[in-house]
């Protein structure tokens, strides 16, 4: 980017956000407040496909709050195969852009799924593409679910009109004898079993803006209008296969994704940054994480899509009390209804059925 010098200083001296020390007071708010001026504009009636990490999935709830359609809630997640979540469809959690690559990949050029696709343990098959926390299933039941979520799933994204990516993580699983990324570490049983098979690869920025592009390119191949708009997830990763201290590993890791987000919007009109990751991580870590100082607090994810809102669709979003969670853990009957399908969310339920009902809104535990 360049900028003719006169525009330069013009910049710095009337705008009330380019001086650092002009509004230092916002840096005192969770999340901080940033001032972002959006390429294009979104409506209320706009469908949404959330993909990524998991604040992918803390997104989604808020837009649902906000009477936004997303395609990418509901799904198919049995409890008994995936009970380490409150989440019904934390198992499409996609930590790198190289697993998000597979997956849009997969969407046109679908492989026919066999054993070689899947890791075998010693209580049945897991899925590498999928989140951590899933259970072992049965090799038929692992091709199914994969079969689903390739056909049914993700090709919504043909029906988006706008697909909001989450950035997760730089560092990335490859299967050498496959020529293929996971989405999760493999396992030490299995790095151990085949120790030349699986290698970890820390991904520089160049690798990141070469896999965006191609996603970009098949999404608009897919659906030419839809609009792009990439974040960098603001939870850091619980830990690191490089060895060097965690802090300085997931410093690279969102740094280096970070500068490949911003790459590819200026590249691209249809293709938007949006600032989350500045807005939780300069704001006070004890007001923006949850206990687990890993996951950001509800409130907070709140906040950052009322500004979302502000900036595309010019008005200011609600951050309600509800929470998904807190909803579905006070409810077990309602989460096994979300998880078989019958509703995109606790939210859903809420509003079509639990208000008259009297349903429990809090979970005190």
């Amino acid at each position: 980017m360049t900028i003719k010098g006169e525009d330069a200083w013009r910049n710095a001296a009337g705008r009330s956000n380019s001086r650092w020390f002009d509004d230092i007071e916002r840096f005192n708010h969770a999340p901080s407040r940033v001032a972002h001026e959006a390429k294009f504009s979104i409506g209320r009636t706009d469908r949404f496909f959330c993909l990524g990490s998991c604040f992918a999935r803390n997104i989604e709830e808020y837009l649902i709050y906000n009477d936004i359609d997303v395609l990418s809630k509901q799904i198919l997640s049995p409890k008994n195969e995936y009970s380490d979540t409150v989440r019904a469809n934390a198992l499409v959690n996609k930590f790198t852009t190289a697993s998000i690559l597979n997956e849009i990949r997969w969407i046109s050029d679908t492989p026919e799924m066999t054993a070689r696709f899947f890791l075998e343990t010693a209580k049945g098959w897991i899925d590498p593409q999928l989140g951590p926390g899933q259970l072992p299933v049965s090799l038929e039941r692992a091709i199914q679910r994969r079969t689903y979520l390739m056909a049914e799933y993700f090709p919504r994204i043909a029906r988006a009109d706008v697909i909001v990516m989450t950035l997760g993580l730089n560092e990335v699983w490859k299967d050498d004898a496959q020529d293929l990324y996971l989405n999760i570490a493999p396992g030490f049983a299995a790095t151990r079993r085949e120790a030349a098979r699986y290698v970890l690869e820390e991904t520089d920025v160049a690798e990141n803006i070469n896999a965006l592009e191609e996603i970009c390119g098949m999404i608009w191949r897919l659906n030419a209008s839809a609009r792009i708009v990439v974040t960098v997830s603001p939870v850091p990763m619980q830990e690191t296969f490089s060895g060097r201290d965690v802090l300085i590993a997931n410093t690279a890791s969102k740094s280096t994704l970070r500068a490949a987000a911003e790459s590819i919007a200026r590249r691209h009109q249809a293709v938007d940054y949006f600032p989350s990751f500045e807005m939780v991580t300069a704001g006070p870590r004890a007001f923006a994480y949850m206990e687990d100082c890993l996951h950001v607090n509800d409130a907070v994810v709140g906040a950052v899509v009322q500004a979302f809102l502000r900036s595309y669709l010019g008005e200011d979003g609600r951050a309600p009390l509800f929470t998904d969670r807190a909803y579905l853990r006070a409810n077990p009957d309602v989460e096994l209804a979300v998880r078989a399908g019958q509703f995109a969310s606790g939210y859903e339920h809420w509003i079509i059925y639990g208000r008259a009902e009297g349903r429990t809104v809090t979970f005190d535990g």
